[in-house]
C-alpha cells in the first residue's frame, strides 16, 4: 500500500515539475560568491549539480581474489617475483559485480523535495546542505521508498544520538524470498549498516586493487553517513558491517563529539603536522588550531559547515604558508571538479607528486592497511579486551585506503567537530607507478624517433622570455594581429615566412628540433599575450586535457585514439607496471588498456611543437 500510495506520489511531483511554478534546484542553483580566490593559485567558481545518476549495490562483496590472495594456496604462477591478479586469472579466479541499482539524481530529487519520510524537505541534513544537494543517507532514503526489498527504521534524529548523525536499523530482503527476517543473515533489523564509496575515477584503473587500493567494493571509513556530500557519478555499497567496525565508528564519533564539547562547541584541532621528505620524518606545524569556515563551497554547503580544507585556510589565516588550487576533469576523464592543497611552506605539488591529506583520531592512523593486526579493542575503544579478532579484522580493515586516508577531496569532508590530528605527507607517483617525470624545471632528453633507436634525440628545456624593458628584439604587442593565439606557425611558416629575410622559419636545432615551435618564437618575440602559470611545474596536460583542454595550441590541442596494449603499457612515459599497480577492472580483474582517446601530449606521447611543460612554462612562467 505504501508503495501505491508513493507512486501516486512521484506522479503528482512529476506532473507539478513541469508547471511554471516549478523551482528545480538542483539543476539551477544560486551560488553565492565564494572567497577561494584569496588562498588558490586559481580563481574559479564550482558550480556543482545534483544530476546524472548515482550507482548503488546491496550487500558484502564477494571478493574471491582476496581470499585467495590471504589464503596459503596463493602463489606465483608467472614465476615474475609477486603474486597478483594474473595469477589468480590463470587459476581462473575472477571477480563479479553484482547487477547495479542506477539512481537517477532528477528523479531522487523530485521526490525528496517532498518530504516523503517526514525526515525534511530536500536533505535530511538541511543544516549541512544547499537545497538541491544530498547525503549518502538520503540515498538511502531514497532506496528505502522506492524499493520494496529495503526498511529503513528505528530512525533517531540526529539531534539526539548524542553523535551529530541519524541512527537506524535497515533489513534487507537478500535471499530475495519476498519476507524479511532473520533467514537474511546480517540484514535483518541490523543496526550495522554503512556505507562504502568509490568516486569516478574516469579511465583509471591503478587504484582498484584489493589489498594495495581502494578494493573493488569502495572504501570504508568512520565518516557520518548523513554528512557525507553525494557527487553524481559515485558509486555506493550499503552494506552490513561486523560489531567490531560498527563499535569503532561509533567511537571515533564520541571522541570528535568530546573533543567539542570540552572546546566549548568550537572546532579545534589538536595537531596539524606534515612530513615534507615521504614519510621519513614529521614536524608539528600547528598546535591547537581553532577551524573556522570559509564557504568556499557555497554551491554545495550551508554557511558555516566546516570542512577538512578550512584547516589549512584557518591556518594560512594565521600567516602559516598554505595554499590550494583546484581540479577539472582531469586526464584520466575522472571529473574532480574540487580544491586541494597545492603548497605546504613552499613545498608545491608538481602533479605525480604532492601533498596526501589524512584526518582522523591518531589511534586510527594505522586501522586499514593490506594484512593489517588491527591492535585495538572489539568495543572500538583502543585498550579494550578482547582485540578484534583475525577473522573479524580481516573482514572490514584489510585493505590499503580507508578510515583516516580516503580518496576524498577535502573541500567536501565535512569536520563540524575536530578530529585529532591532520596528517600531511608528499608523496610521489613517479615511482610508484615508475612513470618518467618531465619537470620544466630539470632539462631532459627525449627520443622523438617511432623506433626509439636513438635517432631523433633532442634536449627539452624551458626557454626564457626577452624582457620588453631590455630587449632589441620587435617584442609582441596587444596591435599584433594574432594577439593571444598561441600557435604563431599557422600564419607564420615556411611558406609565408614574412620576415627574417624571407626565409624560412628558424627552428631550435641547437636542442636538436627540425620543426616550427612557438615557445622557441617566444624566446625573442615575447609571450604574445600568454598569462601567467599558477605554481604548477610537471604534466600540465593532466588538468588541461578535458574541460579545461588549451584552444589555438596547435597539436596541443588535439585528440588521438591510441589503440593496443602494446602501445599503452611501458613505453618511455607510461607505467612500467609493477604488481602493485597493475590495471584492473571494476571488479578488481587485471584488465590491460586498449584504447584511450587522448591528448597529444600525455602519458603515451609528447608534442614536438608544444612539448609538456617545457613549452607550456616558457609561455606561461609562474609569477617570480
Amino acid at each position: 500500500m505504501n508503495k501505491l500510495l508513493l507512486a501516486a506520489l512521484l506522479s503528482a511531483v512529476l506532473v507539478s515539475g513541469c508547471s511554471e511554478d516549478s523551482n528545480d534546484t538542483a539543476s539551477s542553483p544560486v551560488v553565492p560568491p565564494s572567497p577561494a580566490k584569496e588562498y588558490s593559485t586559481i580563481d574559479v567558481t564550482p558550480a556543482a549539480k545534483f544530476e546524472g545518476s548515482i550507482t548503488v549495490r546491496l550487500g558484502r562483496f564477494d571478493d574471491k581474489y582476496k581470499a585467495w590472495r590471504l589464503s596459503g594456496e596463493a602463489k606465483d604462477i608467472h614465476n615474475d617475483g609477486h603474486i597478483d591478479e594474473m595469477d589468480a586469472q590463470a587459476l581462473k579466479i575472477v571477480n563479479e559485480l553484482e547487477p547495479a541499482i542506477v539512481i537517477d539524481a532528477k528523479k531522487m530529487h523530485s521526490l525528496l523535495q517532498t518530504n516523503p519520510d517526514g525526515l525534511g524537505k530536500g536533505s535530511a541534513r538541511a543544516d549541512i546542505f544547499v537545497n538541491g544537494h544530498y547525503s549518502v543517507f538520503d540515498v538511502l532514503r531514497y532506496l528505502a521508498l522506492t524499493r520494496d526489498d529495503i526498511k529503513l527504521e528505528n530512525v533517531i534524529d540526529y539531534k539526539d544520538t548524542d553523535l551529530d548523525t541519524y541512527q537506524f536499523t535497515i533489513s534487507w530482503d537478500q535471499n530475495g524470498d519476498g519476507i524479511f527476517d532473520a533467514q537474511d543473515i546480517e540484514s535483518f533489523n541490523s543496526s550495522g549498516w554503512h556505507f562504502r564509496f568509490k568516486f569516478d575515477g574516469g579511465e583509471l584503473r591503478r587504484i582498484t586493487g584489493s589489498l594495495d587500493g581502494v578494493g573493488p567494493e569502495g572504501e570504508a571509513h568512520y565518516e557520518r553517513m548523513d554528512q557525507f556530500w553525494v557527487q553524481p557519478g559515485m558509486d555506493l555499497r550499503f552494506q552490513p558491517f561486523n560489531a567490531e567496525m560498527t563499535a569503532r565508528r561509533i567511537w571515533v564519533m564520541k571522541q570528535e563529539m568530546e573533543r567539542y564539547r570540552q572546546a566549548g562547541n568550537k572546532v579545534i584541532l589538536p595537531e596539524l603536522v606534515a612530513s615534507f621528505d615521504g614519510g621519513k620524518s614529521y614536524e608539528t606545524l600547528v598546535t591547537d588550531l581553532e577551524v573556522t569556515a570559509h564557504n568556499i563551497r557555497p554551491d554545495i554547503f550551508q554557511p558555516g559547515v566546516i570542512t577538512g580544507i578550512d584547516a589549512f585556510l584557518s591556518a594560512k589565516d594565521m600567516e602559516h604558508d598554505f595554499v590550494i588550487n583546484y581540479w577539472p576533469t582531469v586526464a584520466s576523464k575522472a571529473p574532480v571538479g574540487h580544491y586541494a592543497l597545492f603548497s605546504v611552506n613552499g613545498k608545491n605539488s608538481r602533479v605525480g607528486a604532492g601533498w596526501t591529506t589524512r584526518f582522523g583520531e591518531k589511534s586510527t592512523l594505522n586501522d586499514f592497511a593490506p594484512f593489517t593486526k588491527c591492535d585495538f579493542g572489539s568495543d572500538g575503544t583502543q585498550n579494550g579486551e578482547p582485540k578484534v579478532s583475525h577473522k573479524a579484522c580481516w573482514a572490514e580493515w584489510n585493505t590499503y585506503f580507508g578510515g583516516n586516508m580516503l580518496h576524498l577531496m577535502t573541500d567536501v569532508w565535512v569536520m563540524n567537530q575536530a578530529v585529532e590530528q591532520v596528517h600531511l605527507i608528499y608523496k610521489s607517483h613517479y615511482d610508484i607507478f615508475g612513470m618518467e617525470e618531465f619537470n620544466g624545471k630539470i632539462p631532459t632528453e627525449r627520443d622523438f624517433s617511432q623506433s626509439n633507436d636513438g635517432s631523433d634525440m633532442v634536449s627539452l628545456r624551458t626557454l626564457s622570455l626577452p624582457k620588453p624593458e631590455t630587449s632589441t628584439l620587435p617584442i609582441l604587442k596587444e596591435s599584433h594581429f594574432g594577439w593571444g593565439i598561441a600557435n604563431c606557425e599557422s600564419c607564420h611558416n615556411d611558406k609565408l615566412p614574412q620576415g627574417h629575410g624571407g626565409y624560412s622559419w628558424p627552428v631550435n636545432s641547437v636542442d636538436g628540433f627540425n620543426s616550427i615551435q612557438p615557445y622557441y618564437c617566444a624566446s625573442c618575440h615575447g609571450s604574445n599575450g600568454a598569462p601567467l602559470g599558477h605554481g604548477e611545474t610537471a604534466r600540465c596536460y593532466w588538468c588541461h586535457s578535458e574541460d579545461q583542454l588549451p584552444k589555438n595550441h596547435g597539436e596541443a590541442s588535439v585528440k588521438q585514439w591510441l589503440r593496443g596494449a602494446e602501445n599503452l603499457e611501458g613505453n618511455w612515459h607510461n607505467y612500467n607496471i609493477p604488481a602493485s599497480t597493475l590495471p584492473r577492472d571494476a571488479a578488481g580483474n587485471y584488465a590491460p588498456y586498449t584504447e584511450i582517446l587522448s591528448t597529444i601530449n600525455s602519458d603515451w606521447n609528447m608534442s614536438k611543437s608544444f612539448p609538456d611543460p617545457y613549452s607550456c612554462m616558457t609561455c606561461h612562467p609562474n609569477p617570480e
